[in-house]
C-alpha cells in the first residue's frame, strides 16, 4: 500500500524514475477502486458521479507516475505521444511501462531536490 501512498504524496514530481512495481501496484488498486464504484453504480445507479470525480483526481499523479516510469526505461516523457497512434499506441505503451528498468547510463535520473546547500 506504500506504493500507492507515494504516489500520491509524489503527484506533481516528473523528474527522476519509478519502479515497475511502484507503477503497477498503483495502477493495481485504481484499477479495483474503480470496479469498487463500478459495482455501486450497478446496485445504485447513482454513483457514476464518484468514480468520475475519482478519476479526475487520480489523472495527474497517474500521470507523473508514468513519466517517472517511463524515465525509468531510459525514454524521455515524449514517449507518452505514442497512444495517439490509433489502435496499437496504448498497448505499445503498455509494454514500454512494463519493461524492466534500464540502468545503464540513466538519462533521466535526475537528482532529488532537497534542504542541503
Amino acid at each position: 500500500m506504500n506504493w500507492y501512498f507515494d504516489g500520491w504524496k509524489r503527484y506533481a514530481q516528473f523528474s527522476g524514475t519509478a519502479s515497475r512495481e511502484a507503477f503497477w501496484m498503483f495502477c493495481l488498486v485504481n484499477v479495483l477502486i474503480s470496479m469498487v464504484f463500478v459495482v455501486l453504480e450497478v446496485f445504485f445507479q447513482a454513483t457514476w458521479q464518484m468514480d468520475a470525480l475519482y478519476s479526475l483526481l487520480v489523472f495527474l499523479p497517474m500521470l507523473s507516475l508514468t513519466v517517472r516510469r517511463l524515465h525509468d526505461t531510459n525514454r524521455s516523457a515524449w514517449w507518452l505521444l505514442v497512444v495517439l497512434v490509433p489502435a496499437i499506441g496504448m498497448v505499445i505503451l503498455l509494454i514500454i511501462l512494463a519493461l524492466p528498468s534500464d540502468s545503464n547510463d540513466q538519462k533521466f535520473d535526475y537528482p532529488q531536490v532537497g534542504g542541503v546547500s
